[in-house]
C-alpha cells in the first residue's frame, strides 16, 4: 500500500510540475510573438543570442542545482537525520552564492569577447544586463532543493509561475515602452534582460516568505562547522556540475547556434544582416521544441529523489518499474509531439509569426523534441541511481557533435545544417543515455508496445492531415490560425483515443497515475466498444 501512495505521489508531483511548465510555456510562446512582431526578426535574433544565459542561470536555479540539493536531503531524511538536512539546506545557499558571484563576473567580463564571437559588437550591453541573472540563482536554487528534497514541489511550481508571468509583463512592458519611444532592436533586447530579472527577483521573494513560513532561517554554525561546510562543498559542486550538464544540453545547443550560425550563415554566402535575419527565423523554433518537452522535463526534475530514495533502499524493482515507465511515457509523448508539430508546422509558423519562412527546417527541428525528451528523463535517471558522472559525459559528447556538424554543416548547406545538426546531436545522447540506464536496470524485461504506440502516432498523422485537406490556410493567417489549432486540438484527441483503444499502457502502468482507475475503466469500455 505504501509503495502505491509513492507512485502516485511522484506522478502527482510529476503532472503538477508538468501543468505549471506547460503554463510557463506558453506564456514563454506567448510573449515571444508580440515582441519578435515588435523588434522583427531582428529584434528576436538579438534575444535569441543572449536567452541561453539566461537560460543557464534559470536552469541552475531549477533543474540543475536543486535536483542536487535535493537529493542530498532525501537521503539524509531517509536515514531520519533530519538536523543534517536543515544544515544541508544552509550550506548550499552559501556555496551557490559564490558560484553565483563568480558567474556574473564571467559573463560580465567576457561579454565583448563573446559579442565578437558572434560577429556582433552590439550585443555587450545586453550580454552584461543578462550576467546580473547569476546573482539571483543561488537564493532560488537552494529553497527550491530543500522543498524538493521533502517531495514537496509546490513552492517550486508556485515560484516558476511566479518567475515566468512577471518576467513576462516586464519585458513586454519595457520593450514596447522603448520601442514605441524610439529605441532599436539592440535595446529592446537589452530591456528584455531587464525584465527577466524582474521575474527572477520576484521568485526569490515569493520562495524566501515560503521557505521562512516553513521553518526561521538561522545563519549560523557556519564558522564552527567549517570541515563539514568545504565537505558538503566539494559535494555538491562535483555532482551539481554533472547534473547540471546534463540538465543544460538545450540551452548549450542554442549558446552552440548564437555563436556558429552566424558565422557560418556568413561563410554559406549571405550578408551580414541577412545572417542575422536568418537566425532570428530559425530560433522561431525554440519556444516551440521547449513546449514539446514539458512532460520529460517535469520528469527528469520529479524522478531523482525518488529514484534516488529507492536506490538507497535497494529497491531494485520498483526503480527499474519507474525508470521504465518514465521513458515509455517521454517516448509515446515526444514522438506524437515531433510528428503532430512536424506537420502543422506551416500553419503554426504563420499563426504566430505572420510569415511562413524556413517552415520545412523548422519541421525538421521538432523531430528534436522526440530525441532531447527521451535524453532528459534518462538522464534523470542516471542522476537518480548514482550515475550522474555519465549522463554528464553523454551531455558533453552530444554538445560536441552539435557544435561539430554546426562548423561542417551551415556553411555547406546553410541554416538547414543547424537542424541536422540539432537532431543528430539529442539523437547521440538520447542513445547514449537510454542504453546506460538499460544496462542498469535492464529495461528490455519491461513491456514497452512501442509498436502500438507508434501506431497510434500514425493514427494521428493521418487524422491531422486529413483535417488540413480541408482548411486552405494558405489564404489567410486567419486560416492558418485555425488550421493549426484544429490540428493540435484533433492530432491530441485521437492521439489519446489511439493510445486507449490500442493499450499502449497497462492497467498496472495507468493505476499508478492520478485518476487511474477512471482511465482504465474507459480503456476497458472503448475496448468492449471495439
Amino acid at each position: 500500500m505504501k509503495t502505491e501512495e509513492n507512485q502516485k505521489g511522484f506522478w502527482h508531483g510529476a503532472l503538477l510540475l508538468t501543468a505549471v511548465a506547460l503554463f510557463m510555456k506558453v506564456l514563454s510562446v506567448g510573449y515571444r510573438i508580440p515582441y519578435q512582431n515588435i523588434t522583427g526578426d531582428i529584434g528576436f535574433y538579438v534575444y535569441q543570442q543572449i536567452y541561453p544565459f539566461y537560460s543557464i542561470a534559470i536552469i541552475l536555479a531549477t533543474y540543475g542545482f536543486p535536483v542536487v540539493i535535493s537529493r542530498l536531503i532525501s537521503e539524509q531524511l531517509a536515514k531520519n537525520n533530519a538536523d543534517q538536512a536543515k544544515e544541508l539546506s544552509r550550506y548550499s545557499f552559501y556555496i551557490l552564492a559564490m558560484l553565483g558571484f563568480g558567474g556574473f563576473l564571467i559573463l560580465y567580463v567576457t561579454a565583448p569577447l563573446l559579442a565578437m564571437l558572434m560577429e556582433d559588437h552590439r550585443l555587450i550591453g545586453p550580454l552584461r544586463t543578462t550576467a546580473f541573472s547569476f546573482l539571483i540563482m543561488p537564493g532560488i536554487a537552494s529553497i527550491r532543493g530543500y522543498f524538493q528534497g521533502q517531495e514537496n514541489v509546490v513552492p517550486t511550481a508556485w515560484s516558476q509561475v511566479t518567475e515566468q508571468s512577471v518576467r513576462v509583463v516586464a519585458i513586454l512592458t519595457i520593450s514596447i515602452s522603448l520601442v514605441s519611444g524610439g529605441a532599436d532592436a539592440y535595446a529592446a533586447g537589452t530591456g528584455a534582460a531587464l525584465g527577466s530579472l524582474v521575474g527572477g527577483l520576484a521568485a526569490f521573494i515569493l520562495l524566501f516568505v515560503l521557505r521562512y513560513r516553513h521553518q526561521p532561517l538561522r545563519i549560523n554554525s557556519l564558522k564552527a562547522r567549517s570541515f563539514r561546510f568545504f565537505g558538503v562543498a566539494r559535494r555538491i559542486l562535483a555532482e551539481g556540475t554533472l547534473v547540471c550538464v546534463s540538465a543544460l544540453v538545450m540551452v548549450l545547443f542554442q549558446l552552440m547556434d548564437a555563436v556558429t550560425i552566424v558565422p557560418g550563415l556568413m561563410e554559406h554566402g549571405l550578408s551580414s544582416i541577412g545572417a542575422r535575419e536568418t537566425k532570428g527565423i530559425f530560433d522561431r523554433g525554440q519556444p516551440l521544441m521547449q513546449v514539446g518537452t514539458v512532460l520529460a522535463t517535469s520528469l527528469s526534475l520529479s524522478i531523482v529523489p525518488v529514484i534516488s530514495k529507492a536506490s538507497a533502499e535497494k529497491q531494485k524493482e520498483f526503480i527499474r518499474d519507474k525508470a521504465a515507465l518514465s521513458l515509455k511515457v517521454s517516448f509515446v509523448i515526444g514522438l506524437a509531439a515531433s510528428a503532430g508539430l512536424a506537420l502543422i508546422m506551416k500553419e503554426t509558423n504563420v499563426m504566430l509569426f505572420k510569415d511562413q519562412s524556413l517552415s520545412p527546417t523548422l519541421s525538421l527541428l521538432a523531430f528534436a523534441i522526440f530525441f532531447s525528451s527521451l535524453a532528459m528523463t534518462a538522464a534523470g535517471v542516471l542522476q537518480g541511481v548514482g550515475l550522474a558522472r555519465k549522463a554528464a559525459r553523454y551531455a558533453v559528447i552530444g554538445i560536441f557533435v552539435k557544435g561539430f556538424l554546426n562548423l561542417i554543416l551551415i556553411p555547406l548547406i546553410g541554416i538547414n545544417g543547424a537542424a541536422f545538426a540539432t537532431v543528430i546531436g539529442f539523437a547521440v545522447v538520447a542513445g547514449l543515455t537510454v542504453f546506460a540506464v538499460h544496462s542498469k536496470v535492464k529495461l528490455i524485461e519491461y513491456p514497452f508496445y512501442l509498436r502500438r504506440a507508434v501506431a497510434a502516432v500514425m493514427v494521428m498523422s493521418t487524422a491531422v492531415i486529413i483535417l488540413q485537406f480541408f482548411i486552405p490556410s494558405f489564404l489567410s493567417r486567419g486560416l492558418s490560425s485555425i488550421s493549426a489549432l484544429a490540428g493540435a486540438i484533433a492530432g491530441g484527441v485521437v492521439f489519446g483515443f489511439a493510445t486507449l483503444i490500442l493499450q499502449v499502457f497497462t492497467e498496472k502502468e495507468l493505476l499508478q497515475l492520478p485518476k487511474g482507475e477512471k482511465i482504465c475503466l474507459y480503456q476497458t469500455k472503448l475496448k468492449r466498444g471495439a
